[in-house]
């Protein structure tokens, strides 16, 4: 059970309509419906039943309203207590790079010149982040990979590129002294971590590998892991190389912990970017911290 569908509710008892409760909300009528229905299958009973003529609540859904108003108020209460005034709420979902590596700074900066803007964050996968945002459990979502989702919006708001991370040995340093070298040669047979499936950066990996002509079985796959700071830290302890985004390794390199190799023939540039749902109308701060988080970066 999210807060957006008990709102969605609240806003439907209280106008009396779907369509109402979409305007107020700044939701499309396909968006509520979807979030009564959920609300309904989670419960396992009817809330409101809709005609063309009137919609009508059931007795169990005023039993409902009551406690979501209550919910929807405590939660109000403790932004308010919490952050000292009255805030509007962004959900947001967030990959892990753009979750580790761009929202601290992103929302610091936005913070400075929209104070009355509060963050709820939450981080997973670029797979689930997307499918948050079209379940509408969430405004927005920042991920490294476009599904070209017919029903999403993706907007580029920041470039990156992959590159290989490997341990400080005498081996990768010799590789330093050398041109630019070939991932065929130098690295292919060396113990290699890969991130899980969901990650962007792994789906940029496997676009990278394809289009050089590598597949996953023809490289030496030491670990899988989906921490990105597993994945790090054991290549900081030697157990592999990893081809993860430049942005994610910048503190270590920075800290001479690892070394750092561009990927051959100047590939694999990449986007991160800012999603939402084509059935979801933004709210005003909603597009002014789009428009911000394009601008910061551009």
């Amino acid at each position: 059970m999210e807060f957006k569908q008990l709102e969605a509710f609240v806003a439907v008892v209280d106008y009396g309509s779907f369509s109402e409760a979409a305007r107020r909300l700044y939701l499309t009528q396909p968006t509520i419906s979807a979030h009564i229905r959920s609300l309904e299958d989670e419960l396992h009973m009817k809330l409101i039943i809709r005609t063309t003529k009137k919609t009508t609540i059931t007795a169990k859904g005023y039993q409902l309203y009551d406690s979501a108003v209550r919910m929807l108020e405590i939660r109000n209460n403790l932004l308010e207590n919490f952050t000292g005034a009255h805030k509007h709420m962004i959900d947001l979902a967030a990959s892990t790079i753009p979750s580790s590596y761009l929202l601290p700074e992103l929302l610091a900066a936005f913070g400075k010149t929209h104070p009355d803007v509060y963050f709820h964050s939450i981080q997973s996968d670029s797979s689930e982040s997307i499918s948050r945002v079209l379940d509408g459990t969430v405004d927005l979502a920042l991920v490294g990979q476009n599904t070209r989702d017919e029903s999403c919006v993706f907007i580029p708001f920041c470039h990156d590129e992959l590159v290989i991370a490997t341990p400080v040995t005498d081996h990768y340093l010799a590789l330093k002294d050398r041109e630019t070298p070939s991932i065929f040669h130098d690295f292919l047979k060396d113990p290699i971590i890969l991130r899980e499936k969901g990650s962007g950066t792994k789906k940029e990996m496997d676009l990278f590998l394809d289009r050089i002509g590598i597949t996953t079985g023809n490289l030496n796959v030491i670990a899988r892991m989906n921490d990105l700071e597993s994945i790090k830290k054991s290549i900081v302890n030697g157990l592999g190389i990893s081809i993860l985004s430049s942005r994610s390794v910048t503190d270590l390199q920075r800290t001479k912990q690892i070394l750092v190799f561009p990927l051959e023939e100047s590939a694999h540039k990449r986007s991160f970017y800012i999603v939402y749902s084509k059935n979801r109308i933004l709210k005003p701060y909603v597009k002014q911290f789009v428009q911000f988080a394009r601008d910061y970066y551009m």
